[in-house]
């Protein structure tokens, strides 16, 4: 594979990540806690970030 595209893939995966857990964190900076909706919606971000991932780990 290119070298470049490797890079470029390794980069949003690590930027996928990275938006993962700042949605974790922004769920707590309200008021402390991760509601029930909150929760849902992580879970479902966290999903969509691992899928995302996985398919671009098919293209290596």
């Amino acid at each position: 594979m290119n070298p470049y595209i490797e890079a470029q893939i390794f980069n949003i995966k690590s930027m996928a990540k990275v938006f993962n857990q700042s949605c974790k964190m922004a769920a707590m900076k309200d008021d402390g806690k991760i509601s029930k909706e909150e929760a849902k919606q992580l879970s479902k971000i966290q999903a969509t970030v691992e899928r995302f991932c996985k398919e671009l780990d098919k293209i290596k």
